[in-house]
C-alpha cells in the first residue's frame, strides 16, 4: 500500500470514528488509587454531552477508547455511565462523538415477581439479591441469588421454572402417588434453591437483616423494617439497575408517621448493592446500624469501623434433602463511606433466636442517621464456588472496595 493510499484508509477510519461533524467531546478518566480498578461506572452529565456535541433531539452518539466503542447507558437521573477499567493511578481518555451506538448486551437487570409474595429479584453479571414483598408481611432482611458459570441473567428463568404450570402439574401428580418421587422431581427441575450449575439460593435470611439492612435504634431496640408497601423500577440495565422502595409507616423515639425510602442500585461488575436510605418524618438524630445476620457463634465475622467495613463467611443451606450437597460458603460484605462509630456482634437470646429461625445474631456496623440526609452504604457478597476461593481473598478485597468508595474516580473534561 503506497503512503497515499494509507493516508486515505486513516482518514476514512477517522471519518468512520468520529463522523462527519466538527463537534467531539473527550474525557479523561483518572484512578487515584494505588490497586487496579475492574469495569467501574464513570458517570458524567448527560447535558454536558448533548450540549458538547449540538445533538438535536433524538440524536445519539457513540463512546470511543483505545479503538474501540464503549456500552453506555442513559441513567433515570440523566446521567451518562459507561465502564472502565484502570491499572492503579492510570488515566484514560474517553471520545463521544455523533452517531448510532452499538446494542449492549444485557447483564444487569431486575424484575417483580407477584407470584412469590411480591419478590423483587435484581443481579449484575456476578451476584443476585433479593427483598421480600409485602405478602410476606413480617420484618425480613435482604437474601442472596450465588452466582457462576455466565454473565447472563439467570433469575428469571429460574422463578419461571420454579412456577411452570406444567412442571407444577407433574410434581402435583406425583405428590399424590409418592413424595419422595415429587421432592426429588421439584429440586431436579423446578426449585431455585438447588444449583444446576448457575447458582441458587442458598442463603439463609428469616427474621432478621439478612445481608445488609440498615435499622434505627430506639433505645437498645433495632426496629425491623417490615417488606417494603410500594416499589418503582427506575432503570434495567443494561449497565445500571436502580430500584425505589418505600415501606409502611412506623413509630419510633417519640416520632409517629416516620417513612423508610431505599434506592437500590448496581452495576455491571459489581458485587455490591448500593443503598441510599432515607427516614422522612423523623425530626431528632438516631442511631443506626446495618447488619448482616449470624448463623454461628465461631467468632469468624470481621467488623473494622476506621477502614469502614463488616464481614462474615456464611454457611449455605443444603435444601436437597435426598442428598449430600455442598453449596460452599457465601462471603458476605457491608462498606461505608460515611464515618461508622463502631462494629461488633451482637448476639440474640435462646428466645430470640428460635424466633429469628435459629439465627445467632448480627455482626453490626453503628453509625447516626440525621434528619433529611440520606445514609448510604453497600453490602454484596463473593462465593467460594465462584470469583473467591478463601475468606481472606474475600477480605482483602472488601477492605479494598471500602477505601474505593471514598475515593471514586476523577473525571477531567476536555
Amino acid at each position: 500500500m503506497t503512503i497515499v493510499n494509507k493516508i486515505l484508509v486513516s482518514v476514512a477510519s477517522l471519518l468512520l470514528l468520529f463522523g462527519n461533524n466538527c463537534h467531539a467531546y473527550s474525557v479523561k478518566v483518572k484512578n487515584p488509587t494505588a490497586v487496579d480498578r475492574k469495569t467501574e461506572m464513570a458517570e458524567i452529565v448527560l447535558d454536558k454531552v448533548t450540549s458538547a456535541l449540538k445533538l438535536d433531539k433524538g440524536e445519539t452518539f457513540i463512546i470511543h477508547s483505545k479503538g474501540k466503542e464503549v456500552p453506555y447507558q442513559i441513567t433515570y437521573d440523566n446521567k451518562v455511565i459507561f465502564p472502565v477499567s484502570l491499572k492503579a493511578s492510570e488515566t484514560q481518555t474517553f471520545k463521544f462523538s455523533k452517531g448510532n451506538p452499538s446494542e449492549v448486551t444485557i447483564k444487569v437487570c431486575g424484575k417483580h415477581y407477584p407470584k412469590r409474595v411480591d419478590d423483587i429479584c435484581w443481579e449484575s453479571d456476578l451476584a443476585g439479591f433479593r427483598i421480600y414483598g409485602f405478602k410476606e408481611d413480617q420484618a425480613s432482611g435482604y437474601d442472596l441469588f450465588t452466582k457462576r458459570n455466565t454473565d447472563l441473567p439467570v433469575i428469571e428463568d429460574m422463578y419461571k421454572k420454579a412456577f411452570d404450570p406444567q412442571l407444577r402439574k407433574i410434581r402435583k401428580e406425583l405428590e399424590m402417588v409418592d413424595r419422595d418421587s415429587a421432592d426429588r422431581f421439584n429440586c431436579d427441575h423446578m426449585s431455585f434453591h438447588v444449583d444446576h450449575g448457575v447458582g441458587a439460593d442458598c442463603y439463609g435470611v428469616g427474621k432478621t437483616l439478612g445481608a445488609g439492612v440498615a435499622a434505627l435504634v430506639d433505645g437498645d431496640r433495632i426496629v425491623y423494617p417490615f417488606c417494603y408497601d410500594s416499589y418503582e423500577i427506575l432503570e434495567n440495565g443494561p449497565l445500571r439497575f436502580t430500584l425505589k422502595l418505600t415501606f409502611r409507616p412506623f413509630a419510633a423515639a417519640g416520632c409517629e408517621n416516620i417513612i423508610e425510602t431505599r434506592i437500590l442500585s448496581i452495576d455491571l461488575g459489581s458485587h455490591f448493592t448500593k443503598t441510599a436510605v432515607t427516614f422522612d418524618n423523623l425530626d431528632k438524630e438516631m442511631p443506626i446500624v446495618t447488619g448482616i445476620v449470624v448463623q454461628d457463634k465461631d467468632e469468624k465475622s470481621v467488623g473494622n469501623a476506621e477502614k469502614g467495613f463488616i464481614a462474615y463467611p456464611a454457611p449455605t443451606i443444603n435444601f436437597d434433602k435426598q442428598r449430600t450437597v455442598d453449596n460452599g460458603t457465601i462471603f458476605v460484605g457491608n462498606a461505608f463511606p460515611c464515618a461508622l462509630t463502631k462494629t461488633g456482634i451482637t448476639y440474640f437470646s435462646d428466645t430470640e433466636s428460635k424466633s429469628r429461625g435459629g439465627a445467632k445474631g448480627h455482626i453490626l456496623a453503628h453509625s447516626t442517621y440525621s434528619p433529611g440526609e440520606s445514609f448510604i452504604y453497600y453490602w454484596g457478597f463473593g462465593w467460594n464456588h465462584a470469583t473467591f476461593q478463601t475468606y481472606e481473598q474475600w477480605l482483602e478485597y472488601l477492605e479494598a472496595f471500602a477505601d474505593q468508595i471514598k475515593k471514586p474516580l476523577t473525571i477531567k473534561i476536555n
